[in-house]
């Protein structure tokens, strides 16, 4: 059951997340994170675990 709604909630997110892209005109920002669970069955292995958070800022470069 808890695998269940871990996959719901997984779907969820991503299509909230895939309904509003990550795209910023001139002088604006944007902000996105993630997250990150994975098991191996690797002896000895930990299982991985991590957030990731990107910043990216619009400006106008006028070079070229």
């Amino acid at each position: 059951m808890r695998k269940v709604c871990a996959a719901i909630l997984s779907a969820a997110i991503c299509l909230a997340v895939s309904g509003a892209p990550a795209w910023a005109s001139e002088h604006q920002s944007t902000l996105s994170a993630g997250y990150l669970h994975a098991s191996t069955n690797v002896p000895g292995s930990d299982d991985l675990n991590g957030i990731n958070v990107k910043y990216r800022y619009e400006f106008t470069d006028t070079l070229g």
